[in-house]
């Protein structure tokens, strides 16, 4: 199997714009949840609060974890400190569960609908 799994961290803010460039990409399936923490950037004044951003979590296939991985930092990117992180994490096993069989990787191809 090689399937990846890609997870970014990023900026509240850019929701949409990240959920528009997948839809123009063709990526549908996709997982995003409010997360908190602390990042690169150090507070120096008041409180050191978890800051609000979100994550998006993507199972695909091996081949197409880099371009997703370039897309979300292309679309996110506001040249900020602490913007986020991407990361390509390898996927030993994947199940559907309504199925109860093991994922494919040909399941996770996504294809651009600009072409």
């Amino acid at each position: 199997m090689s399937l990846k799994k890609v997870s970014a961290i990023f900026n509240t803010l850019e929701k949409e714009k990240l959920q528009s460039a997948f839809l123009q990409a063709g990526i549908i399936g996709y997982t995003i949840h409010d997360v908190q923490g602390h990042g690169v950037y150090n507070q120096l004044y008041g409180q050191a609060d978890l800051q609000d951003h979100l994550q998006v979590d993507i199972y695909t296939s091996a081949k197409c974890a880099q371009l997703i991985a370039e897309l979300i930092v292309e679309t996110v990117s506001v040249n900020a400190d602490s913007e986020g992180l991407v990361a390509i994490l390898p996927v030993d096993d994947l199940y559907w569960i309504h199925t109860k069989e093991k994922v494919l990787d040909n399941e996770f191809q996504f294809q651009s609908r600009k072409e």
